[in-house]
């Protein structure tokens, strides 16, 4: 890549935010994340350490990526004379396809058509981001990059459901996993601290939720499956739930597939239990005597203990604990209830170390007690970042 087109931007759309990156090579420049808040879309730049708000003339986060080059140029990001060569868009879709990095051209964008069927409000939002980042920035190259390659490295056997193989296969239904991006930048931070242990459970607690068994760095199992809807309860997410439970929740709603799916997906979790999808608003109104809000938060710590004990089994046993993602990096609360629920894998959290995080630490901070317990970090995932290390190397036709 000459110098002319070594400026990679980084998209990585969600369904309540934009979140962008601007990248030197591998040298991060600035990062811009748009959201809702308070009814109205805001936009923080972070630069150089430092963190404030920019305007946005957009009346929702779907047009944010018509925004990004201007707020990059008038911030003196981006300079006039400076082209972006490459963009690197994170793909979260179902399917065997979607476990590799790809060129997204016509041949994938048609295979990400056929997946927003299947899973429709993951795939659905990246695709109209694809169309506005063609539309205004035309000579870029555009990557897919997958979230599930990471766990490509599972065994044989944690691929599969209890399903016949002939239709699995055939069909390409298998628990592919998701939240790799995120794991894999965990693993790069602790490699680089010297702090990577042979057994690693990695704690993602975000507005999607999974724990990831991490073995000598490479994933052997994951909770999230087909979509990112299974595994623990999250934000908005039901998180695993029985078919046939399902199906009487469409029936007795009335609900059609995508109807059902929706409901599933931005109506249950925290939300559907307690009544906010935040963490932060839950535990206050806890604080206060709410019983729906507590109910919520101890069921949705359960769930977590659960996933967390699954994943520990599947290494026969775990030597270090990772909270990261918005919430695992953020709450303090949230850590010391689940350390509290996992003595029994000789976790043991201390107080002081735990609450000092402010949740914006730039390397793994160490939360365990020391001489007592194994190893708990809480470490920053920089999904950007490992975004831009896998599109400066992925090899375009020229």
């Amino acid at each position: 890549m000459d110098m002319a087109s070594s400026l990679i931007l980084i998209s990585n759309p969600g369904s309540a935010s934009r979140k962008y990156a601007l990248y030197d090579g591998e040298v991060c420049r600035a990062r811009l994340h748009v959201e809702w808040a308070g009814g109205t879309v805001a936009a923080t730049l972070e630069r150089d350490g430092q963190t404030r708000t920019v305007a946005l003339e957009c009346a929702a986060i779907d047009q944010a990526a018509e925004q990004v080059k201007g707020v990059f140029a008038a911030e003196g990001v981006l300079q006039a004379s400076e082209t972006i060569g490459r963009i690197g868009l994170r793909i979260v879709a179902p399917g065997s396809y979607f476990l590799a990095d790809h060129a997204l051209d016509a041949r994938a964008i048609e295979r990400l058509q056929n997946a927003a069927r299947l899973a429709p409000l993951h795939v659905t939002a990246t695709l109209d981001e694809l169309r506005k980042l063609q539309v205004h920035f035309p000579l870029a190259d555009i990557v897919g990059v997958s979230d599930s390659a990471f766990h490509i490295t599972k065994p044989d056997y944690a691929w599969n459901y209890g399903l016949p193989l002939h239709d699995a296969d055939r069909l390409d239904i298998k628990r592919f996993g998701y939240h790799g991006l995120s794991v894999a930048s965990v693993v790069r931070t602790l490699q680089v601290a010297g702090k990577l242990t042979p057994r690693l459970l990695v704690c993602h607690v975000g507005s999607g939720v999974s724990v990831t068994a991490v073995h000598n760095g490479k994933s052997v199992d994951t909770t999230m499956g087909y979509t990112p809807l299974e595994g623990a309860i999250m934000a908005t997410r039901s998180g695993s739930i029985d078919v046939a439970a399902a199906h009487e929740l469409k029936r007795a709603l009335g609900f059609d597939d995508a109807q059902l799916e929706a409901y599933l997906n931005k109506h249950g979790g925290l939300r559907g239990l307690g009544g906010s999808s935040d963490l932060r608003e839950l535990l206050a109104r806890e604080a206060d005597g709410d019983h729906y809000a507590h109910l919520a938060i101890q069921t949705y710590v359960f769930s977590l203990q659960k996933s967390i004990g699954a994943m520990a089994a599947v290494l026969g046993g775990a030597d270090a604990l990772v909270f990261t993602g918005t919430a695992g990096e953020r709450s303090a609360p949230l850590r010391h209830r689940l350390a509290n629920r996992l003595q029994y894998l000789d976790f043991f959290v201390n107080h002081q170390a735990n609450t000092a995080i402010a949740g914006d630490e730039k390397a793994p901070a160490l939360i365990s007690e020391l001489a007592l317990s194994k190893p708990i970090f809480v470490v920053p995932t920089n999904e950007a970042a490992e975004m831009a290390h896998q599109v400066a190397l992925f090899p375009l036709r020229p």
